[in-house]
């Protein structure tokens, strides 16, 4: 009987030919070598219960390294690691030693190791990676089927590996191979989770840009969004006069940037006054204040924002004019009233606004003068303690008939209104501030 390739006899005599003497003598002998087998291996055994508590490569070895000593006699230990084409060397007890290109050569003790899964005994030093240690072991890390490398003992004294080491060897390196198998998947699992972490991150980021918070919230816990009746809102339209003739003169890529550069510093002073952007149609833009989170300040809140708009697109023009190019000029309208949002669809997610609010906001927009903030009566009752504003009469509105208008001249007296002024920033290309404090007569 043989295990890879060794006999299992430790006796070149026949039982047989042995008198009693003899039989009790190699009795006790066998049953000596069965005890010290079976500490071996019960050794293996608690060695592999810590290492398989660890699912760290480092930690692992470092346990190897500690507890490898309980079961074979060696003055070198060392690991070589094969995973997905990179190799490495680990010196885990003894000097450092490098592996040379001939133990990892296709016809070298390593790679023959790991191609014929089989261990290998050295007794001979000049044909050896470890050439300072006479007798050595390469044994391979098998699991699953797959061989990660090898692990390999090696000591001064001539000729001391038995079979019962190969054995106990390959018992011990079948267990180091599975931790590290363990420790592999679980890195990879933290690889894995990790993307698909920062993919949902993306994702709920993603979301939110497209939705407000609570409606994004809501949608993920239940798949759809329920429609709210806001009784007070207030609706903020804007977009350019005269694009039509701005696109003629400017080309696609003049148009966007431009486009761009406005609505970026609109969605920054709509998320300062606590409105909610709902989308962009064109040259228009569309927010609205007191939504998805009903509050009283709604009417003021838009009406600062819409001043403040106003304020960037005065000093961007300086700029624009300064630079002989094109200037561009904004008509804003307010309205305030009750209005149904929500979000519809099943793709392509967008939070609305619906209602008879929506479509008088549009006509105060359509309505109302380039450069100045265009509110009805119904904004007006809102705030009109605290603005001074130019009446306009009624105003003949498409589908509307006659509506009272207001031009917003300027916005003070109320006790935060110093607090919520806009801040001085800079235009970029522009040496001077770009903002006038809103308590300021709009120009």
């Amino acid at each position: 009987m043989s295990f890879l390739g060794f006999s299992t006899s430790p006796f070149n005599s026949s039982l047989e030919s042995q008198d009693r003497d003899q039989l009790l003598s190699t009795t006790r002998q066998l049953l000596a070598e069965v005890q010290a087998l079976s500490s071996r291996i019960a050794a293996v055994n608690e060695i592999a219960v810590a290492i398989n508590r660890s699912l760290e490569l480092e930690e692992i070895l470092q346990i190897v390294a500690k507890q490898a000593k309980w079961l074979i006699d060696f003055q070198h230990l060392s690991i070589y690691l094969c995973d997905q084409g990179s190799c490495r060397w680990l010196t885990l007890f003894g000097p450092e030693v490098m592996v040379n290109q001939a133990a990892i050569a296709p016809t070298g003790i390593i790679s023959q190791t790991i191609q014929s899964r089989q261990p290998q005994i050295i007794q001979d030093s000049s044909n050896h990676f470890l050439s300072s240690y006479p007798s050595g072991m390469v044994i391979p890390l098998e699991s699953q089927q797959q061989v990660l490398g090898s692990i390999n003992f090696a000591t001064t004294k001539v000729k001391a590996y038995t079979y019962n080491d190969i054995r106990i060897s390959y018992l011990f390196a079948s267990q180091i191979a599975t931790a590290i198998c363990n420790a592999q998947r679980f890195e990879e699992l933290n690889q894995l989770y990790a993307q698909l972490h920062l993919e949902k991150r993306k994702s709920e980021e993603l979301l939110l840009n497209i939705l407000p918070g609570k409606i994004a919230d809501e949608l993920k816990q239940s798949g759809k969004v329920q429609p709210v009746l806001y009784e007070s809102a207030s609706v903020l339209f804007a977009d350019f006069q005269d694009f039509t003739k701005l696109s003629e003169r400017l080309s696609p890529t003049e148009i966007f940037d431009e486009l761009n550069y406005c609505f970026s510093q609109f969605d920054q002073i709509v998320e300062k006054y606590n409105l909610e952007k709902l989308k962009t149609m064109g040259d228009g833009y569309l927010c609205v204040g007191g939504i998805p989170t009903a509050n009283s300040t709604h009417a003021k809140d838009a009406v600062l924002a819409a001043m403040e708009m106003q304020s960037f697109l005065h000093f961007r023009n300086l700029e624009n004019l300064k630079m002989e190019r094109p200037t561009w000029h904004l008509r804003i309208g307010i309205h305030s009233g009750a209005l149904l949002a929500g979000v519809i669809g099943q793709r392509k997610f967008a939070y609305d606004v619906w209602g008879d609010t929506v479509n008088t906001a549009a006509r105060m927009e359509s309505c109302g003068i380039a450069g100045k903030v265009n509110i009805s009566e119904s904004t007006y009752n809102y705030i009109k303690d605290i603005v001074e504003v130019e009446y306009r009469g009624k105003v003949a509105a498409k589908n509307k008939g006659d509506i009272d208008m207001y031009l917003v001249k300027r916005i003070g007296g109320a006790s935060d209104t110093a607090e919520r002024s806009p801040q001085l920033f800079q235009v970029p290309g522009f040496s001077r501030n770009c903002h006038k404090p809103l308590a300021l007569k709009m120009i």
